[in-house]
């Protein structure tokens, strides 16, 4: 009865704190607006819901949301995948290592206000926010994975090289399974960082559809409600994926991963 009771408490904290901290910041967000008393610089809450309701509405948001979705999951693909492969190499060979270590760091230097202007001068507007994407999330889960091989255990390697198993099993069988938890930790901050991208890249691009465009066509003009409404969208679009790729994660974590 008590360890229920106990478990009870514990899903009700985590439904209560968080409607705790929201309403804290819409009460802020309401007593600001009235104070600041001009709707353009910064609408009231109700304002805003009223706008995104509108926006939702319209025929031709699915469009625009998909299309950013789109982008943002080709940007992860992409990045996960050259990232995966290059990090597992990179974390093997030490050489490779040594080689690729300085362009990972320039890229994750880099700014990401000069990439997206460069895109625009290199792609076409659409391929923009898949380029600056890949390109931002790829050192995070290279980096992840290179960590992740490092720290995989000397002595089951020791052990391999003993017995003679090939480099493809002990990948399969020694460092996959080791590095899985920096995948999912690197795969999920590369999500975080990706959705800001996108949406950075399209205000700047201006693809025909996109969250991005029409965050930038609210802002030109002038449309401050419209401009929180797609923010709204892009946060929303952000906490989703990243939850659903926390879900499929602990699956096969639980399902494939588990001793």
């Amino acid at each position: 009865m008590i360890f229920t009771m106990i478990k009870i408490n514990k899903h009700i904290k985590k439904i209560l704190y968080p409607v705790i901290s929201l309403s804290f910041f819409y009460i802020i967000w309401e007593i600001s607006a009235y104070y600041i008393g001009a709707e353009i610089i910064l609408p009231k809450p109700i304002t805003v819901f009223n706008s995104l309701i509108q926006i939702i509405l319209k025929q031709d948001f699915k469009i625009k949301l998909l299309s950013t979705l789109i982008r943002g999951l080709w940007g992860f693909g992409i990045s996960f995948i050259l990232g995966l492969t290059v990090g597992i190499l990179a974390g093997i060979f030490k050489t490779f290592r040594m080689l690729i270590s300085p362009i990972i760091s320039i890229v994750r230097s880099t700014p990401v206000i000069s990439v997206i202007l460069l895109a625009i001068i290199w792609f076409k507007v659409d391929n923009v926010p898949i380029f600056v994407a890949f390109l931002m999330a790829f050192p995070i889960i290279c980096g992840n994975i290179i960590e992740g091989i490092t720290t995989t255990n000397s002595k089951l390697l020791i052990m391999a090289k003993l017995y003679n198993v090939p480099l493809y099993k002990q990948v399969l069988n020694i460092y996959i399974p080791s590095v899985f938890p920096f995948i999912i930790a690197g795969s999920s901050m590369s999500l975080g960082v990706i959705w800001k991208v996108i949406v950075a890249a399209e205000v700047l691009s201006q693809p025909k559809f996109g969250v991005g465009t029409s965050l930038n066509d609210a802002k030109a003009y002038l449309i401050t409600e419209e401009v929180f409404a797609w923010t709204i969208i892009a946060i929303l679009l952000s906490i989703v994926t990243e939850n659903v790729f926390s879900l499929v994660s602990k699956k096969v974590i639980n399902g494939k991963f588990k001793y």
